[in-house]
């Protein structure tokens, strides 16, 4: 018996390589508003790198700038700026009919043998997800949000108004892909709402700036396709803010932490 794609899968079975150069198409669905979802241009970008750049190495470190907008047919130029016996630094870039749109620093590293064994990275308590209820429709929930389950520990409300600017949220793809993990992990992680937004008492738009990505294991995996994230403003003044952010296994294991910088049209 055969299984039709997930959506992720399809999107990338569209990535072709010619001439050191990478092209693929991200289709409506992935839209939020005039411009792809950030979270699928970063995996449209690592997925054409590793393509193009073949490694068994896995990816430690990405930064992410979302330059402009970017969707349907999207080229992918790259650059290796450093190779050494042990790490990989690829400079990626993507285009598409509106202009240049995102740009990537990928630096994939293996694990070395150290004396540190550190992590105070701790899930806090999130209660299971088959107990929350999945965020519902709504005629502002962007079309990109529908490819994943997402389960707000602090209720159903699309909104998810929050005194402290906070999201915690169990996500999981809809259709599981069958990609890379690290390519996946991509293009869920940027999933959720800007944390400030759980601070507005008036509706604006928002535009993330930045995405900076430290993945903490080189072998990511879960048990039924949950994972947690979550979203938390530090400050934000001035049109602008920043917020923490991290996603953990359903074993409670950090696989990824990060940060992003976010303007603010209200």
């Amino acid at each position: 018996m055969t299984t039709s794609p997930s959506a992720l899968d399809a999107l990338l079975a569209t990535l072709r390589t010619e001439d050191g150069q990478a092209s693929a198409h991200i289709d409506e669905g992935w839209m939020q508003g005039r411009t792809a979802y950030g979270g699928i241009s970063s995996a449209v970008a690592l997925a054409a790198t590793m393509a193009l750049h073949p490694t068994e190495t896995p990816l430690r470190y990405a930064q992410i700038s979302f330059v402009g907008p970017v969707g349907g047919d999207c080229s992918v130029g790259t650059r290796v700026l450093r190779q050494s016996k042990s790490s990989l630094f690829v400079d990626a870039g993507v285009s598409s009919d509106m202009g240049f749109g995102t740009a990537a620093l990928f630096a994939f590293s293996p694990d070395r043998q150290s004396h540190l064994d550190h992590n105070r990275l701790t899930m806090p308590d999130a209660p299971d997800p088959g107990t929350l209820k999945p965020v519902p429709e709504h005629k502002v929930r962007p079309s990109f949000t529908r490819h994943f389950d997402m389960r707000p520990t602090s209720g159903p409300r699309f909104d998810w108004k929050s005194e402290v600017g906070e999201y915690l949220t169990w996500v999981r793809f809809v259709e599981e892909p069958a990609c890379h993990p690290m390519v996946a992990l991509l293009a869920m992680g940027d999933a959720l709402p800007p944390a400030a937004m759980a601070l507005f008492t008036e509706f604006g738009p928002i535009s993330s700036m930045n995405w900076t990505v430290n993945m903490l294991t080189g072998t990511p995996t879960t048990d039924d396709g949950w994972w947690l994230l979550s979203a938390k403003t530090g400050y934000a003044r001035g049109g602008f803010s920043v917020q923490d952010m991290m996603i953990w296994n359903r074993a409670g294991e950090p696989v990824m932490s990060g940060s992003q910088g976010i303007a603010i049209y209200a």
